[in-house]
Order: structure tokens, then sequence, then C-alpha cells
């Protein structure tokens, strides 16, 4: 490959890159990968149009007219193949030796549909499923507003992830009239009834049958609101057929083609299921509905089929779309035993869940906390389920287990006083203590003792120590 190629492939890789940037597309990476095998020069006339292709199609018309494409975004995810076409393209020419080569880059994208009269949240769920991103004016508006206007218009083309600009309005109160009885009226009073209302008079003939000239039934019901201008559709019977008598003849008279009864399909988007089969029934239609996705407004219905407005006949089958409530998320009751009530309204409020207070009596002024609630602990619940709780003072009571332990200890103390007591014995009665007086000089041997006071034995021994002399005595009871 000669250096203009390698200069000429890395071009084309940067400019795939600056269209992905300009162009805001949300995409992995830049495809490399070319639409052609060869690198043809640059033909002499200018690259063809191919916005609104197909892919496949834009690269065999870049192709047979000489030029080379690169595809510079890649397809959203979860859009239908066949929904994808050329969005926009970019040429670029690089100068070579030979005479110069020249690449288209193709982006991606989808043919934007007709949003206006459509409220916010159908126009939202629209463009999302096309891979593009919405941008209201104003931005506060509500999902029941109607767009007016959007940019870009209806056909137009869009590359993935770039935002599509609606303009709403508020909705506007309709001009409604009731449908006036046109039941037994002949069709000239019905036609009159009708236009006097504000409303369109159409008429349809049925078969044969009773009173012929009367109107026999009505569409829309007697009494519905409508808007003004609807057009309200008698059944009328029509007289029947007299066979002329005046020639007798062997032919039988001609059979006449059976009138098809038709009827208009009524437009229940948006109404309740209830509501909708009983408008399809008034109708007489049969009505079936199919549950499609979750919703925050369950039961609401979404699409028909048939569209509003159809004529069909008699009894043909109206399908349409429903929402269903999600399903509840289930969390775990928090335990709140002990805690006090910040404590609790904090643990209940971070699982979404609701908490009811029931406050006890509170002599002690101490603080409140949880002493039961209901749920229990643990349980699974949906989210914003009630929990009860009652809330209690701290009360000092006496321990279940400290009388009956006084009362032993009590006894104890009393059988081992007893017990002390029977082992020493009765208290020795003491007598006083006699006097003893010694006269003279206590010699070993003689000794003179003179003793008064009650009977009481004493021995008197006497011994010399150093000059000193000692007078012991003792009682009987310490011999």
């Amino acid at each position: 490959m000669s250096t203009y190629r390698a200069k000429y492939l890395i071009a084309a890789a940067a400019l795939a890159a600056a269209t992905l940037l300009s162009g805001g597309i949300t995409a992995a990476g830049v495809s490399q990968a070319t639409c052609t095998d060869d690198w043809a020069l640059t033909p002499s006339d200018p690259a063809p149009a191919v916005r609104g292709q197909s892919l496949a199609m834009a690269a065999a018309t870049l192709q047979a007219a000489g030029y080379n494409c690169t595809v510079a975004n890649v397809k959203t995810a979860g859009v239908d193949e066949q929904a994808v076409v050329v969005a926009a393209q970019q040429t670029r020419t690089e100068s070579d030796p030979d005479g110069g080569i020249s690449l288209v880059a193709l982006s991606l994208g989808v043919v934007m549909p007709d949003l206006t009269r459509k409220t916010l949240r159908v126009a939202e769920e629209t463009v999302t499923q096309l891979g593009l991103l919405v941008r209201t004016s104003p931005s506060d508006a509500a999902a029941d507003w109607t767009v007016r206007q959007q940019r870009p218009g209806a056909g137009g083309y869009v590359v993935f992830g770039r935002a599509v600009t609606v303009i709403l309005a508020e909705p506007v109160q309709p001009d409604l009239v009731p449908v006036p009885n046109l039941i037994e009226h002949t069709e000239t009073d019905a036609a009159a009834m009708v236009k006097a209302a504000g409303l369109v008079y159409a008429q349809r003939i049925l078969k044969d049958g009773k009173r012929p000239g009367r109107v026999v039934s009505q569409q829309p019901q007697p009494g519905e609101l409508v808007d003004r201008g609807t057009k309200v559709t008698a059944d009328i019977r029509r007289a029947p057929i007299t066979t002329p008598t005046t020639t007798p003849t062997t032919t039988p008279p001609p059979t006449p083609p059976p009138v098809v009864v038709r009827t208009v399909v009524p437009d229940v988007v948006g109404r309740l299921e209830s509501t909708a089969q009983q408008a399809i029934g008034a109708a007489r239609l049969k009505f079936r509905s199919r549950v499609v996705r979750p919703g925050n407004a369950p039961g609401i219905v979404l699409n028909q089929s048939p569209r509003a407005g159809t004529e069909a006949d008699v009894g043909t089958v109206v399908t349409v779309d429903v929402t269903r409530a999600p399903k509840p998320k289930l969390v775990p009751v928090p335990d709140l035993l002990d805690r006090s009530e910040p404590e609790a309204r904090g643990a209940i409020e971070d699982v979404e869940l609701i908490l009811e207070l029931i406050r006890g009596s509170d002599a002690s002024g101490g603080e409140r906390h949880v002493v039961s609630q209901q749920p229990r602990a643990g349980e699974l619940v949906p989210t914003g389920t009630t929990v009860t709780v009652r809330l209690a003072a701290d009360e000092w009571t006496w321990p279940s287990w400290l009388v009956p332990l006084l009362l032993v200890t009590a006894a104890v103390a009393v059988g081992a006083a007893g017990a002390f007591q029977h082992r020493r014995g009765p208290k020795p009665r003491i007598d006083p203590m006699p006097q003893v007086r010694a006269e003279g000089r206590l010699t070993p041997g003689a000794s003179r003792i003179h003793e008064s006071g009650p009977a009481h034995r004493i021995r008197v021994e006497a011994r010399l120590d150093r000059g000193r002399q000692y007078l012991q005595e003792k009682t009987d009871e310490h011999q």
C-alpha cells in the first residue's frame, strides 16, 4: 500500500470519528469496516444522496457511482432492523497521485414519526423505542399535554441518539353535547333532532321488520356526551317490498340481497377497561382485552384494533391492549424493640413503610422506647404497609428473683445463729472475786493469808526473782 493510501486510511478513520462526535451519536465506537472492498478513485460526479435508504441499498448505490463508504455509528439495541435507514451522509476527498479518493461516512438512524396530537406520554414512549431522546417545551409539561409541533417534522431523518424537540400545549376541554334519543322516531324527525343538537346525521337502512320507517337503533347511544360535530348514525327499517299482483307470473320474485348491518367502532383509547367494554358492547361489537405491560394506572386502554371510527360488521371482535398493576415490592419489617421513637421512625422510613405510634402511660417521666410491634420483625410486607408500635417509659421494678433470695438468706442466718448458740452452751455464772491480803514478808513454805468474801479456793506460790516477790493466783477455772 502506498504512503498516500495509508494517509487516506488514517483520514477515513478521523472522518468517521468526527462525524460521530459532531452528530452526538451514542455508540460504542466507530466501525472501520467499509461498505465496499476496493478503494476507488474519486469520480467526476458528486456522491449520490442515499438518505432514507437501507444500509445495503446505500452501499450498492455508492459503489455503482464509484464511491467508497463507511458506517459512522451503530444501531441502537431494540430497534427493528427494518426501520433503520441512512439518516445522514458526509463526503470527504483525499488527494492521491492516482487522482484522489473519496469516502462517504454514513450515519444510521430512523424516519421521524408524526407525534402531533399525541400526549407527551405516548410521544416519549414512541421516541424512546426508536433510540432517540426527547426534549420538551415547556420543560415542566405534564404527561397528558398534547404535542402541537415537533422538530424534526414527521418524515424527517434522525440519527440514533439525537434529541427530538416537541412543543406541547395544555389539553383543551372539548365542547361536549348529549346525543338525542332517536329510537322510534321517523327519519325526518331524527335528522332534525340531530341537526338541532349540533351533530351530523347519517342513516343505515336495515332489512325488513316491524315498524318500517322508524329508527330502531343508533350510534352513539342516547345521552352519551360527544364532541360537537360528531356523526350520529341511525338504523332505520325499510318498508316491505310489495310484489305486483296484476300480472300473474310463475317466476318467483327476486330475493333481495342481504343487507349487511354495519356499525362504527368507538374510540376507547385512554379509557378504563370496564368503560371501554361498555362502549364496545353498546356498539354491538365483541370485546377482547390483552394485558401488555405494567403501568402506574392499571386497567387503562393503550391501543385498540380496529381503530376508532372504522366501520365494521355487527359482532366484530375489537381487541384492546390494557396495562396491568405493577407487582408489589416486598421488604422485611425491621426489629424495633427497645428502640427510641426517632430510631424506630428512621428504621421504618428507610424501608418505605408507615409508622403508627401507640403511646402508653408515662408515670415515671423516663424516656419512651418500643415495647411491642405489629407486624413482627423480619416479616415480609409490601412497601407502604403500616407498622404499629407501642411506646412506654422505663420503670424500675423488683427483680422476680430478689424476694426469694432475701427470704432464703434470712432463714440461713437464723439457723446459723441458733446452731452457734447451742454449741457454746449456757453462759457460766461468774462469782465476785474474793479479797486476799497477805501480812508480813512472804517466805517459801510459810505465809499468812487472810481471805474474805465468798468461798473461793486459791493456791499461792511464792518465789524469789531478782529481789522481787511474785504472787500468782489460780482459780479452779484455770486448773
